[in-house]
């Protein structure tokens, strides 16, 4: 599953896999060139490439449990707000808000 960001430079969205080991321009914006993570530039690769395996590893196993014939549903609107909130926790606190 491809992963989704936004440049604080220039706010265009782009996929994380752009920015990652296979990339032109590895841990930079694809349309402006700004530097991510310019302290952290050697994990920012391996990073990406690290979440977008665990996203698509989680989707794969939670389709399979839902498919099952369990009894129950999994709650998936509960599941990603819960989600989004552990990822937040994780932001810097003077990052705004604004997306």
């Amino acid at each position: 599953m491809k992963i989704e960001a936004i440049c604080d430079t220039c706010g265009r969205t782009f996929l994380l896999s752009q920015i990652g080991p296979d990339s032109d321009a590895p841990g930079r914006c694809p349309f402006c060139g700004a530097r991510f993570a310019r302290h952290y530039s050697p994990v920012l690769v391996e990073t990406v490439k690290e979440a977008e395996l665990a996203v698509a590893r989680a989707v794969l196993v939670l389709g399979r449990l839902q498919s099952m014939e369990t009894g129950f549903d999994i709650d998936i609107e509960k599941l990603l707000s819960t989600l989004a909130e552990q990822v937040r926790a994780h932001e810097v606190p003077s990052k705004s808000p604004s997306r």
